[in-house]
């Protein structure tokens, strides 16, 4: 009879503890499960109750056209790649971007040039070749302004459509296949309303190399050049310079040495953006 109930209560106490085990198992099923990964991979923890918490939140992110339809956080193009654009303002110069593009198709790199339009079709810097050599090594070609004298958030209504059709058919008269996306206003300076309407992504910059500010002789201006851009550049940065200025180019050759030696890639606008789309300000990636 002893030996029963003792076998009877040792029933009792294994059963219990299986109970008790059984409904701490079932809590932590209805909480968050950490599964520890192997070294080199990341810690990924998962909500049994809302698997796709993550992926919402990354499609919300990318999906997130701000309804004033500026897009300064637009994300970039996701490459596992550290990469930047470079642009240059105000040209084409015949001697200055087509050393530009040579310092550039040295690493295989490319840029995006914001031109004006009679300096495409005119004569004072012999533009029209330059512009060709530039789009020949892969470059991309956008529209800048025709004159560089008309603020787009100041002049009327018709000097703003003339700046930017006149451009763009100095663009296409020497480059008939050319795919113009993108527009820079001179200065950066647009109102909302035209933002809105214009067929061009508008794109402006994150990172100022203030180049036309330091056009002087001397290596100290060119130095000043190359840390006013590798002290703020980062992965998905646009970096605004000039191309009709010695001192740009000097800058160039050792901003692309550093950003080579420091794993960026140089890309164009559009590469960097991804999909850039019309009616839409991007000052980043």
């Amino acid at each position: 009879m002893n030996t029963l109930t003792k076998a009877f209560k040792t029933f009792i106490r294994i059963f219990t503890l299986l109970l008790a085990l059984s409904l701490l198992l079932v809590s932590c099923e209805e909480e968050k499960i950490h599964f520890p990964l192997e070294d080199g991979d990341a810690n990924v923890t998962v909500d049994k109750n809302n698997k796709n918490d993550k992926n919402k939140g990354e499609n919300n992110n990318n999906n997130n056209n701000n309804s004033n339809n500026n897009a300064d956080d637009a994300p970039v193009s996701n490459t596992g790649k550290k990469r930047v654009a470079i642009t240059y303002d105000d040209g084409p110069h015949v001697t200055r971007t087509k050393l530009i593009v040579d310092e550039l198709d040295k690493y295989g790199f490319n840029a995006t040039f914001f031109v004006i339009g009679n300096r495409v079709d005119g004569s004072a810097y012999d533009g029209s070749s330059a512009l060709k050599y530039a789009a020949g090594k892969g470059n991309e070609i956008a529209i800048h302004a025709y004159t560089h004298e008309n603020y787009y958030n100041e002049c009327s209504d018709k000097t703003y459509e003339k700046e930017l059709s006149l451009t763009y058919d100095a663009i296409k008269e020497e480059i008939p296949d050319a795919d113009i996306k993108l527009m820079r206003p001179v200065g950066g300076a647009i109102t909302q309303e035209r933002i809105e309407s214009c067929k061009y992504s508008v794109v402006l910059w994150n990172v100022d190399s203030l180049d036309w500010k330091y056009k002087g002789e001397g290596k100290e201006n060119v130095d000043t050049i190359v840390s006013n851009v590798m002290s703020s550049v980062k992965d998905g940065s646009i970096i605004l310079m000039h191309d009709i200025h010695e001192n740009t180019y000097k800058a160039t050759v050792e901003i692309l040495k550093q950003l080579d030696a420091q794993g960026y890639e140089v890309v164009t606008v559009s590469e960097l953006l991804g999909n850039p789309r019309p009616g839409v300000r991007y000052s980043r990636g």
